[in-house]
């Protein structure tokens, strides 16, 4: 449910005007000021619930609609689907077309909530003990509002740029990005005709790819592709008592045993190349093997009759799904061919739920690339700024097949701790981390869209 009657404080930033970016600007600019706007908007932004399902994220379109047009950017709302409230976001700064835009994509839904879990309310954007908490807050409401403020700081200090500044928020991420993502790229990619989008996934890590305690700055630059499998099988149903020799299940659970032994080989990509290049080792962790092998695991998993299930019923069917992540380069096909190989028994059925894209590797020897390795550590001196393989999803995969170099980038530091609150109860942001990150984003943005 969206919250009615929500307060949107104006807040004052001391505006400077200049007719050109000098070296030195972002330190004239009073970034606790900023900081404080950053946290109050943040704090308004999660107390709106856009959980998908239902997915309704009209709320948080006519939040970014209220908060741009009061600081006289303008932005247009594109409804996809008015009656469940899909509606994406478009703001854009011009530049004078000396380069192709830059464009700032977010996603407004949210994964739901279970409140039983959660210690805080998840919609009231609390601020306990150095953390904001909220869902969102990592997914990837702070990511909004981080490119919101860019937007802001932008305009309020009348910045001339060598491309425009777009600001796209859009709904559906959580489910197909059909009415968000999918639905710009059909419709609107022709006037955004962006070089580069920033996206989500990449943080500020600790502990995350290496066992010991440097912070390591990821951008995504790549995602692997995701597969998913259903397995089948026929048999004979009939009464507990009287087992046939065609069980469904019992094939079903062999076949999955198979499955669950077999250990994909490891292959290093040329963007994990790099990553081991930089840090010299990944340590060994569960996140750091999906980088390196194609990945299954088991999602669902069904064999009964009646609901409840009848104990006494043995099914005619039974199913499963696979979650199958793969590297950019695997082939889905000859993926297939060799898990059909490992379960060896013709009685097993595969098919394909949702067969992957095409995955491009967008190149990170680029202007922004530097840009952003020169101004993360600029802030975070001794970091380190990395390419990055993706293991899950994002709306970058519809963008890069248009030619848009896409980078997942967020300059906040995360813990593993933090990071495990992703889709699970209390997830939060250090207050801190969101403060540093709207400058490093600022920074980033300003000398790509006006050298």
């Amino acid at each position: 449910m969206i919250k009615k009657n929500l307060v949107f404080l104006p807040l004052a930033l001391a505006s400077v005007s200049l007719a050109t970016i000098s070296p030195g600007f972002s330190q004239q600019l009073d970034w606790e000021e900023i900081g404080d706007e950053t946290v109050q908007l943040f704090q308004q932004y999660l107390s709106i619930d856009s959980s998908n399902p239902p997915g309704d994220v009209s709320g948080t379109a006519q939040f970014y609609q209220r908060v741009l047009e009061e600081s006289g950017v303008p932005v247009e709302l594109h409804w996809t689907d008015r009656p469940r409230g899909r509606v994406n976001v478009i703001a854009r700064l011009k530049g004078n077309g000396a380069k192709r835009p830059l464009m700032m994509l977010n996603h407004m839904d949210t994964v739901p909530v279970d409140l039983s879990a959660w210690s805080v309310n998840p919609f009231e954007g609390i601020r306990k003990g150095g953390y904001i908490y909220g869902r969102g807050a990592l997914d990837m409401k702070n990511f909004g509002i981080v490119q919101l403020m860019t937007m802001l700081v932008l305009h309020r200090n009348k910045m001339l740029l060598t491309r425009d500044a777009v600001f796209v928020a859009v709904a559906d991420e959580e489910v197909s990005g059909e009415l968000g993502a999918g639905w710009i790229v059909e419709n609107k990619w022709d006037e955004i005709d962006a070089e580069y989008v920033l996206d989500e996934g990449g943080f500020g890590t600790e502990g995350f790819f290496t066992s010991d305690d440097r912070l390591i700055f990821s951008v995504g630059v790549a995602e692997k592709k995701v597969l998913w499998l259903k397995l089948s099988v026929s048999g004979t149903e009939g009464h507990g008592s009287l087992p046939p020799k065609e069980n469904a299940n019992f094939i079903l659970a062999e076949a999955l045993s198979r499955v669950a032994a077999y250990e994909t080989p490891e292959r290093i990509t040329p963007v994990v190349q790099e990553m081991i290049r930089k840090l010299g080792r990944l340590a060994d962790t569960p996140y750091n093997n999906a980088l390196r092998r194609n990945t299954i695991s088991l999602t669902v998993l069904k064999g009964y009759v009646g609901d409840p299930p009848k104990s006494n019923v043995i099914p005619s069917r039974a199913e499963a799904v696979l979650d199958c992540r793969l590297l950019p380069d695997q082939d889905p096909d000859e993926f297939v061919a060799e898990l059909r190989r490992v379960i060896d028994d013709p009685r097993v059925t595969l098919e394909y739920i949702e067969k992957p894209q095409e995955s491009i590797v967008s190149p990170f020897d680029t202007e922004l690339f530097r840009v952003i390795e020169t101004e993360v550590t600029k802030l975070f001196p001794g970091s380190l700024v990395l390419p990055h393989l993706i293991i899950y999803g994002t709306d970058s995969r519809l963008f890069r097949p248009k030619g848009a170099i896409c980078y997942g980038f967020f300059p906040g530091p995360v813990t593993m701790e933090e990071y495990r609150s992703i889709h699970g109860s209390d997830e939060r942001i250090r207050e801190s981390s969101l403060r540093k990150a709207v400058q490093a984003y600022f920074n980033v943005v300003s000398k790509v869209c006006s050298n």
